[in-house]
C-alpha cells in the first residue's frame, strides 16, 4: 500500500466562508448540548480580528489518497 500525500491550504479573506461551514453543524451540536449561536458568533469575531491584523485567514488541510495493488 502507498499513500499519496495531497496538502493544501485554504486562505480567505472574509470570514462568511468559515462561519457557513461551521453553521452547517448545527444538528451534530444540537444533539450535544453545544451553545451553537454563542460558538459561531464568537468563531465570527475570533476570524474577523484574524483578517484584520494579518489579512487572511489560512486553513491546513492534509488528504490523501490510498493507493492498494493485490
Amino acid at each position: 500500500m502507498e499513500v499519496v500525500e495531497l496538502p493544501g491550504t485554504i486562505t480567505v479573506h472574509d470570514p462568511d466562508p468559515v462561519v457557513v461551514h461551521m453553521a452547517s453543524y448545527r444538528a451534530w451540536a444540537d444533539q450535544h448540548d453545544v451553545p451553537f449561536d454563542a460558538t459561531i458568533d464568537r468563531a465570527r469575531a475570533l476570524v474577523t480580528d484574524h483578517i484584520a491584523r494579518q489579512g487572511a485567514y489560512k486553513i491546513t488541510c492534509l488528504g490523501g489518497i490510498f493507493v492498494c495493488r493485490l
